[in-house]
């Protein structure tokens, strides 16, 4: 069974709501800016990559989300979804992939 994360957007159409990213495929997480995250999903094309856009400013709460969805995905055994608790300062904006 396939394992995944949801992590929750408030951006609006599709950006918007639970988006899931596969914990499987997940080779890690990379804090790029004070406003994105990097998702790495096995492959090594271009294209293997969730951008994971927040507000907040600091590149500190973006290493305390990117410590968040670490924990997911080493809490989730058996394929159950895992909820990413998105830390206070943070709004995820919009999860792009590929």
């Amino acid at each position: 069974m396939a394992k995944f994360i949801s992590i929750k957007s408030v951006g609006a159409g599709k950006a918007g709501g639970d988006l899931l990213l596969s914990g499987d495929l997940c080779v890690g997480v990379s804090v790029s800016s004070s406003s994105e995250l990097h998702y790495h999903l096995a492959g090594g094309a271009a294209s293997d990559l969730a951008v994971i856009t927040y507000t907040g400013g600091t590149e500190a709460l973006g290493v305390k989300l990117r410590d968040a969805i670490n924990y997911c995905l080493t809490a989730n055994p058996g394929g159950i979804l895992a909820k990413v608790k998105i830390p206070y300062g943070v709004t995820v904006t919009s999860v792009t992939i590929g």
